[in-house]
């Protein structure tokens, strides 16, 4: 298999939404497999003036990511997000991405993981599941679940039945038809 075809299969592996897999490391069998994943998107708007940016002033690397385990395998990312130049406003930036969990070395997904762990167990157990200290976690998850509770629920509708009939006119027409 070749580079090209390992890493698209990494990158749909890893389903990592705006992300693309670009290197894979392993050191040894016990030690979390690290991917390295750069951003799809090669532009990006300037929050500042609002201006579309595909001029990268340089790029950077992340420290590791936690990412969901696959199988037993745990992994890890190294981002490396483009810092963009505004030629209109003079002034540089860094995107944030919707995936990475902000404040935290972590996906949002991992965290959501273990915020669904954590209201079965308790922080100390999941810690120790995922080899991270119980201090990181905490912080990591009263953090996630606060971002969660900021953010406006989905509004989840019903399918729609019927409309502008009321109950009484829809068993009229319901029993004359039958008849």
């Amino acid at each position: 298999m070749s580079d090209y075809h390992r890493l698209a299969f990494w990158t749909k592996a890893l389903n990592l939404p705006g992300f693309e897999v670009v290197h894979e490391h392993r050191d040894t069998p016990s030690d979390p497999v690290r991917f390295t994943v750069v951003p799809i998107e090669k532009v990006a708007v300037c929050p500042k003036c609002g201006h579309a940016c595909a001029t990268v002033n340089r790029r950077l690397e992340s420290a590791s990511v936690k990412d969901l385990p696959l199988g037993e395998q745990a992994v890890e990312l190294i981002v490396h997000t483009p810092q963009y130049e505004c030629k209109r406003c003079d002034s540089y930036f860094t995107p944030t991405y919707p995936a990475i969990a902000p404040g935290a070395h972590a996906t949002q997904r991992f965290l959501a993981h273990v915020a669904r762990l954590i209201d079965f167990s308790d922080i100390a157990n999941v810690a120790a599941l995922y080899q991270l200290s119980e201090s990181t976690l905490t912080r990591w998850y009263y953090d996630y679940v606060e971002r969660q509770q900021q953010s406006p629920a989905p509004i989840v509708g019903k399918p729609i039945k019927c409309l502008g009939i009321d109950e009484l006119s829809l068993k009229k027409s319901t029993a004359s038809s039958s008849v």
